[in-house]
């Protein structure tokens, strides 16, 4: 009698166990689902701001409150080609480039031909910020908010 009482309460047990433990999580998809497609914004267009950054001749700058343009001049999905173009007037200097856009449609990578990169994000459909940059003998970085003409 006493054994079939333990063995009574031990299948109580068991049971109640098992009626009160959480359902399993469903187990990971063993297909490969498409995450949704995100809008790839169109960077076609010139972009205009100032600039700001370090340079070792001349420490922290302004660049003499020169503004910069990025004009980007092709886009094929987020793959994108164009120049910067550094002061006005007869002082004008021009970097070609190109670039591309991140999965998440809003960071930039962007190599330039004379050495560097910009690294950015998209602000808005009208602003941009981009990090600029340089190593080796001639090291500089710059932050750079560009707008939308």
């Amino acid at each position: 009698m006493k054994i079939t009482a333990i063995a009574l309460l031990i299948i109580i047990a068991v049971i109640a166990c098992g009626c009160t433990t959480p359902a399993p999580a469903a187990a990971p998809s063993s297909t490969n689902e498409a995450l949704p497609a995100l809008a790839i914004p169109d960077l076609t267009g010139t972009w205009t701001g100032p600039m700001t950054g370090y340079e070792p001749d001349a420490g922290f700058t302004n660049y003499g409150n020169t503004t910069m343009s990025m004009i980007v001049s092709e886009q094929q999905g987020r793959i994108f080609t164009g120049t910067f173009v550094f002061g006005s007037g007869n002082n004008t200097e021009t970097i070609p480039f190109s670039g591309v856009i991140g999965r998440n449609g809003r960071t930039l990578t962007i190599p330039q031909k004379t050495g560097g990169y910009s690294f950015g994000e998209v602000i808005s459909s009208g602003e941009i910020e981009l990090i600029y940059v340089s190593d080796g003998t001639h090291y500089s970085s710059s932050i750079d908010m560009l707008r939308k003409a």
